[in-house]
């Protein structure tokens, strides 16, 4: 099996993660692959096969695999942009967020309404569709001609040495005798960290630390210059695996308003910390109230509640968690079910 992935960039982002994992846990077992994408950026995953740039007036030659994988908006209208040009691979996308809410909290009802539909359009001219969670997939299953199959993400967390500089930065607020929050990711509204921070006025004994870059991350040192609080809030900058890092936090926390799965957390669980997130639907699919804790979004009282419980219990959460998430969403099991959907796909 030849197999391409085509990607809006090879920047550390949710998708550009999941295809680095397949790549890593399928290279040994198909007979080629190739990773194709659009933009270049500083801040980049190395994928372990061919990585080609493309430009998106020109196609890349389609017909030499027997999967085209696209993720994300742009990649997939790259495909659909040259549909007819493909006459023998099998070309498939992955659903990775809650399309409309995320187009929603990022622009507005209207123009989500928009592109939400166009974007299902586009996977109607797809041979498969991916989600990463039931609750996307019955959302999104009529738009798609019930042509949406389920596979959950899966990662691993590699052992990679961390920055001693970081490491003593994060370290001396326990010695000072604070219990540790922290969180990494690409920060936007979505992901709902400003409520960790204004949690901390009721928290006098946390801090928090918070790894990443992104649109919202002004808004959040504002937040934190309004409150006071910037002897407990730690901003760390962008990092290849910030996941090394998850040894120093008492609890990890994943605030979300919207989200298909996940991915940090299942990380934060395979290191067997304990965990606070948003009660979401999709949160609520891969783990339950015994293995994380949930709170109410943009309810102060009952996110201080959840931090509280998960810091007492945080030994036993850590281990139930990590046993569900080593059952069923480590980055191996991910890439055998997508080569078991491949298969599936070009036997139809």
């Amino acid at each position: 099996m030849k197999i391409a992935f085509i990607l809006p960039s090879l920047v550390n982002t949710g998708p550009i993660v999941v295809v680095h994992n397949i790549v890593n846990h399928l290279k040994d077992k198909v007979d080629l692959i190739d990773v194709y994408y659009l933009d270049d950026d500083s801040s980049t995953l190395n994928f372990e096969c061919n990585v080609f740039k493309i430009d998106k007036n020109n196609p890349v030659k389609f017909d030499d695999y027997d999967v085209i994988h696209s993720h994300t908006l742009r990649a997939d209208y790259y495909v659909y942009k040259w549909r007819k040009r493909i006459s023998r691979a099998k070309i498939i996308s992955t659903i990775h967020q809650d399309t409309f809410k995320s187009f929603s909290m990022e622009y507005n009802n209207f123009v989500s309404f928009f592109l939400t539909h166009y974007w299902c359009h586009i996977h109607r001219r797809f041979d498969g569709v991916i989600s990463i969670s039931n609750q996307i997939k019955d959302k999104y299953n009529n738009l798609l001609s019930n042509n949406l199959t389920t596979i959950y993400n899966g990662c691993t967390i590699d052992n990679i040495d961390t920055d001693a500089a970081i490491e003593k930065s994060i370290t001396k607020y326990k010695e000072e005798g604070y219990k540790v929050l922290g969180a990494y990711a690409y920060i936007t509204k979505r992901k709902g960290l400003s409520q960790v921070v204004k949690v901390l006025e009721l928290l006098p004994n946390y801090v928090f630390v918070l790894i990443g870059d992104g649109p919202d991350l002004v808004k959040i040192k504002e937040i934190v210059k309004k409150l006071n609080l910037s002897d407990r809030v730690l901003f760390l900058p962008y990092m290849h695996a910030p996941y090394s890092y998850l040894d120093f936090f008492d609890i990890y926390m994943m605030p979300s308003y919207s989200e298909g799965f996940g991915l940090a957390m299942v990380e934060a669980a395979l290191a067997k910390k304990s965990i606070v997130c948003s009660n979401l639907p999709s949160f609520n699919e891969i783990f339950n109230s015994e293995e994380v804790c949930f709170f109410e979004l943009d309810n102060l009282s009952s996110l201080q509640k959840s931090i509280e419980t998960a810091y007492l219990e945080r030994h036993q959460r850590g281990e139930r968690a990590n046993s569900k998430a080593v059952m069923f969403f480590t980055a191996e099991k991910m890439a055998e079910n997508h080569l078991s959907y491949y298969k599936k796909i070009l036997k139809n």
